[in-house]
């Protein structure tokens, strides 16, 4: 789950939780407070019936008026207990309901069916009616009498049932705007861990200069991207050390495998060697020749990403293009590769032109190397669309899977582990390509088709501008 969708859970559970508790509370002291008046009501009207009775020996008797007794008779439903919990009166309203008598503190209530034909009493169509129920012990003429007192209270339910329903209905209401509320507020707090998030994923190798910029607010994500700047710092000094380490080695190997490519050329121009030695000393000759190439590969691969920009001339690819095929051309003939050729006249842009010659070699080498054994083919050609300039080099070699297109860009990647020791790669070619045509502000990417070998498209701007990377 998302720390969004938690955050709106936790927001909505504790704003529920509260919610709840409050309406606990207030609902228990709506509900009661009606109760205790009610009761009060009771214990105050028992008073004033019992204020129209006097006694006779032993005995409870009506006044002689008994019009306020009769007139509260019909509104409230009255029994009188004697010492034996004998009746000794009962009010008009005791005629429809017999309500159970319990002598508890406090009131109680109890539903009883009154028929609307018998008594209206603002009951329901179920003609049930609920009455609240309250028991005194109080003494008259010396003599202990219990009154059990009773008032319909059907108004008084409905509103109590309003109630709970307004307060449910409040609640699922303040839950949906809770949930709402959640979600933006928890949107608006992860905010900036999002924005440092994108920002993290902008910063990669080549753009290790970048940092995450710092709020004003000197909180937990002023801390955090304080952090991952100072982590930015670090990997950009190792990334710097690496490439500089790279680069010192690979030149001071330089002198030493020229003096050994010195010797062995020497060493294979006698003729006073053993027999079985000479093919021995041409294969370590070979193996020191391959480890020259990789030496300058590395050397130009960190020239290329130490250099961040350059100053560009203008460059005329058809013409660079057209000399790079010319110096292969013998070497195409020789393997037997059919070339064809589609270029533009004239196509120009900003750029170093001993760089893109490098990426054209390149590219050309591999098509060579990695074409068909006969009648293999090789397609160049170069299109100027609109600002662009597309060059595209196929080859009739094997398919490159697709999920292999990003890696062959990286450095010492081969399709087939194979093709170091068959063809003398050094695995950093289209690494060198890749980091030329970044540095021209374009794009490379790798097309395969099924028994249409590869091809090798390359984007070059032809505006001029500051190429920088």
């Amino acid at each position: 789950m998302k720390i969004r969708n938690r955050i709106t859970l936790w927001i909505t559970g504790a704003g529920l939780l509260a919610g709840l508790l409050f309406s606990i509370v207030i609902s228990y002291e709506m509900i009661e407070q009606p109760y205790e008046l009610l009761d009060g009501e009771l214990d105050s009207q028992a008073h004033t019936l019992l204020a129209g009775f006097t006694t006779q020996g032993n005995t409870l008797v009506p006044q002689a008026d008994r019009a306020m007794l009769d007139s509260l008779g019909r509104l409230y439903w009255l029994k009188i207990y004697n010492k034996h919990h004998q009746v000794v009166f009962a009010s008009a309203l005791t005629q429809y309901a017999d309500l159970p008598l319990k002598q508890k503190y406090g009131g109680y209530n109890v539903s009883a069916t009154i028929p609307r034909e018998a008594a209206s009493l603002e009951q329901d169509d179920s003609n049930d009616v609920t009455f609240r129920v309250r028991v005194f012990s109080i003494p008259i003429g010396g003599e202990e009498y219990l009154v059990q007192i009773a008032r319909p209270m059907e108004k008084l339910q409905e509103e109590i049932y309003d109630l709970i329903i307004s307060i449910a209905v409040g609640l699922v209401l303040f839950a949906v705007a809770l949930i709402v509320f959640g979600y933006l507020a928890a949107g608006r707090i992860l905010k900036p861990i999002a924005d440092i998030n994108i920002l993290a994923r902008e910063i990669s190798e080549k753009t290790l200069d970048k940092r995450i910029p710092l709020g004003n607010n000197q909180d937990e994500l002023h801390a955090l991207s304080s952090s991952l700047n100072q982590m930015f710092d670090r990997l950009q000094y190792s990334f710097q050390r690496q490439k500089e380490f790279i680069a010192n080695a690979s030149h001071e190997l330089k002198t030493p495998i020229a003096m050994q490519r010195l010797f062995f050329g020497e060493a294979l121009q006698r003729n006073d060697l053993p027999s079985d030695f000479t093919p021995r000393l041409a294969v370590q000759s070979n193996i020191l020749l391959r480890m020259d190439r990789l030496v300058k590969n590395l050397l130009d691969l960190s020239e290329l990403e130490l250099k961040k920009t350059f100053t560009p001339i203008s460059v005329d690819l058809t013409r660079l293009i057209t000399t790079i095929l010319y110096e292969f051309q013998d070497l195409i003939q020789t393997v037997g590769i059919h070339l064809s050729v589609d270029l533009d006249d004239t196509v120009t842009l900003p750029g170093d032109e001993d760089k893109l010659r490098r990426m054209f070699i390149n590219l050309v080498d591999n098509a060579i190397k990695y074409n068909k054994q006969e009648n293999g083919e090789i397609r160049v050609v170069l299109k100027k669309k609109k600002e662009q300039a597309v060059i595209e080099i196929s080859n009739t070699g094997e398919v490159i899977p697709v999920s292999e297109h990003d890696k062959v860009f990286d450095q010492f990647y081969r399709v087939e582990k194979s093709r170091s020791s068959t063809f003398g790669g050094s695995g950093l070619g289209l690494t060198i390509v890749k980091r030329i045509v970044e540095l021209h502000h374009g794009r490379i990417e790798i097309i395969s088709e099924c028994d249409q070998g590869t091809r090798i498209q390359i984007i070059l701007p032809l505006k001029s501008k500051i190429l920088s990377l």
